[in-house]
Order: structure tokens, then C-alpha cells, then sequence
């Protein structure tokens, strides 16, 4: 055998060894994190044994999880289980998924077929299920077309799950039935503000009115003339707009007019437009009139957007304050008042207040135990 044939037997063996070990360890990678197909994305296809194993093997591969609470109170189990098949636990895996295609396909592939429609964050619940332990714990199984697609999957809900639960709040709690809580409560609240404001109004010029009050109501007199005159700037602007009248009619309404770079750039266009008319240019000239007007009168029509744009948002601010005006205003009312008043809101005002406390103590009770429950518990691969 010559020289040249032994070197190239020795390098098609190093060759091969390579590329066996390369693909060993895309497998190995890939079945135990997301990151690890990210890296490899463009490898799609399966290799001709996993297919064919898979075919005369089970349709379906599992895998678990264990969630031991780490305390024996039978909330913990309970508020872990909401937690788990939670929207947002769903939502966040799904969008992990769709930032790597190969995971996105590992995952779906088996289910693009006309035959099996149907959304793919269905799908992805149908493939997660949840069965208590009867040593207090909670057993996730995870399934996927293959064990790879399965490990995969579960990999992604530990980690996932740790992360929301790093990232949980009062605000916003995971478990499904502490947010209803803590949506009722702020319905609730809601309600009573509303109340608030017809109350003080009902009672407005009753005797016995605090000085604080009757100053607050003042103020309210204010804003109601602030809100009146831009009220009465908007159907100018309305009127503008639906009669098609030329653009230079917004320039007459004053918060228009004296906005930002109105007045400026206004002046500035009627400039051009007179030198427009002076027939002694020459066509260089006239081209960059012609040009600046146009530039202008974009920068001007853009101004006049924001102008408007901040007018109508004046007027949020002020009803916002008025709101809040009227509240403070409530807050003056002296307790005797609302005690012997019959009035029906006033009643209902009361009934609110007491339900609204009843529901708060709740929701700060549940949220106390769904803090201690994710202080203990470990989420963890099934021996």
C-alpha cells in the first residue's frame, strides 16, 4: 500500500470519528436544553434510526417532573397546581418556542397535518398534564412524538416555572384564583369611587359643609370653566375637519395657534408663498421655493396634529383632576352625615365598603400563604 493511500485512510477515519462525535453531542445538547437548539437550528432532520425506532416503538414518549411543595398544608399543592396550568405559564413557554424554529418544530412537527387542526397553544396544554402524588407532591408528565421532544419540553417548564415564580408579584399573582380575588377587589374599589363622587354631589350645598370642602368645591368650579373652554376648541376643530374648511382655519383657534413652532412656521409659509408670486425668479429659485414650502407646510400640519393631540389630552387630565377633587371633597364628609343618611348610595356605599374590606382580607391572607409557598417548594426530574 503507498504512502498516499494510508494517509488517506487515516484521514477519512479522523473524519468519521469527528462528525460521530459532533452528532453525539447535538443529541445530547439538544434533549437537555432550549439554548442547545437555538445553536443548532438549521439541523431539522432526524436521523433514519430515530425514525424508524419510533415507528415500531409507542406513538407517544413521556417524561416527569416532581414538584414537591416543601410543606405539608394542602394549599401548597393546590395554589402550585393553579400555578401550572396558568395562562401565563402557558403563554411565556409558548413564546420561548417561537423564538427558535427548531424548537417550535420539534414540538409541533407531528401536528401540522391537516387532519390534526387546531391551535398550537392547545396543543401545547394537551401535551402537559398534572396528577397529585400521594406523598404530597405533584407529578408534571411531560409528552412529546419523541423523547427528545419530551425532555424538552419539560426542561423548558422547569425553567420557565422558576422564572415566573422569580418574577411573581402582588400586583399580578400566578395562581388564577388570587388574581380573580385581586380583580374583584379592584372592581370594587372602582365601584366605591364612583359612589364617592355622586355622594358628594347629592350633598353639595347642605349645611354644615366644611370650609375644606367648599374650597375643593371652588376648585371644581375651575377646572369645569377649563374643561368648557377646550370643550368648546374641539368642535371648532370637529367643524374644521368635517366641512373640509382649508387647514388655516385651525390657526384661529388660540391652543393651536400658540403651540410649539405653529405661529413660526405660519409665518414662514406665507413668506414663501408670497415669493412664489414674484414672476422675476428664476427656475432654480423658484424650484427651492417650491421645495420649501413643501417641507414647511409638512412641519407646520405635523404641529397642528400635536397641538390637537394635546388638547384632547388636556382634557383627560382635567376630568382626572375633577375626579379627584370630588373624592377629597367626599373625604370631608362628616361620618355623622353618611351614618343617618338614607340616601340609597349612601347605602350602598356602605354595603361596597364592607364587602370590598371582607375581600381584601382575603386576598392578602391567600397571598400570604402563596409567598410561603413559593419560598419552599423544588421542582425537579422524576427519578
Amino acid at each position: 500500500m503507498q504512502a498516499w493511500h494510508c494517509i488517506a485512510l487515516i484521514s477519512l477515519s479522523i473524519a468519521a470519528f469527528f462528525y460521530a462525535s459532533f452528532l453525539d453531542q447535538i443529541d445530547k445538547t439538544s434533549e437537555n436544553t432550549l439554548y442547545a437548539l437555538r445553536e443548532y437550528e438549521e439541523e431539522t432532520k432526524e436521523n433514519s434510526t430515530e425514525k424508524n425506532s419510533s415507528k415500531n416503538s409507542s406513538s407517544w414518549a413521556e417524561t416527569s417532573l416532581v414538584l414537591d411543595p416543601g410543606i405539608k398544608d394542602e394549599y401548597a399543592l393546590a395554589f402550585h397546581e393553579e400555578a401550572l396550568e396558568s395562562e401565563p405559564l402557558q403563554n411565556e413557554i409558548f413564546e420561548e418556542l417561537a423564538k427558535s424554529s427548531a424548537a417550535k418544530k420539534l414540538i409541533f412537527s407531528p401536528f401540522t397535518s391537516e387532519i390534526l387542526k387546531g391551535s398550537e397553544k392547545e396543543i401545547l396544554a394537551s401535551l402537559i398534564s398534572i396528577r397529585p402524588n400521594p406523598n404530597n407532591s405533584l407529578f408534571i408528565i411531560c409528552k412529546g412524538h419523541s423523547m427528545r421532544a419530551a425532555l424538552l419540553l419539560s426542561e423548558m417548564i422547569k425553567r420557565t416555572y422558576n422564572k415566573l415564580i422569580a418574577l411573581d408579584q402582588k400586583e399580578s399573582p400566578l395562581p388564577p384564583s388570587l388574581l380573580k380575588k385581586l380583580n374583584k377587589f379592584q372592581s370594587l374599589e372602582a365601584q366605591i369611587d364612583e359612589l364617592k363622587i355622586k355622594i358628594q354631589e347629592e350633598m353639595e350645598g347642605s349645611s354644615g359643609e366644611s370650609i375644606q370642602a367648599m374650597a375643593l368645591r371652588s376648585e371644581i368650579m375651575q377646572v369645569d370653566e377649563d374643561i368648557k373652554q377646550i370643550k368648546k376648541n374641539l368642535l371648532s376643530i370637529e367643524k374644521i375637519h368635517k366641512k373640509k374648511l382649508s387647514p388655516i382655519e385651525y390657526l384661529h383657534i388660540a391652543p393651536i395657534r400658540d403651540y410649539g413652532k405653529v405661529s413660526y412656521l405660519s409665518t414662514i409659509l406665507e413668506q414663501l408663498k408670497s415669493m412664489r408670486r414674484d414672476k422675476s425668479l428664476n427656475d432654480l429659485t423658484r424650484k427651492d421655493v417650491e421645495k420649501n414650502i413643501l417641507i414647511t407646510s409638512q412641519s407646520l400640519e405635523q404641529e397642528v396634529i400635536d397641538a390637537i393631540a394635546k388638547i384632547k389630552s388636556e382634557v383627560s387630565n382635567l376630568l382626572m383632576i375633577k375626579n379627584k377633587l370630588q373624592k377629597s371633597i367626599f373625604d370631608h364628609i362628616s361620618e355623622s352625615k353618611l351614618k343617618f343618611s338614607q340616601s340609597r348610595q349612601v347605602n350602598q356605599y356602605k354595603e361596597l365598603k364592607i364587602l370590598s374590606a371582607d375581600v381584601h382580607k382575603s386576598f392578602e391572607d391567600e397571598f400570604l400563604r402563596w409567598m410561603k409557598c413559593k419560598a419552599a417548594y423544588s421542582l425537579y426530574p422524576a427519578p
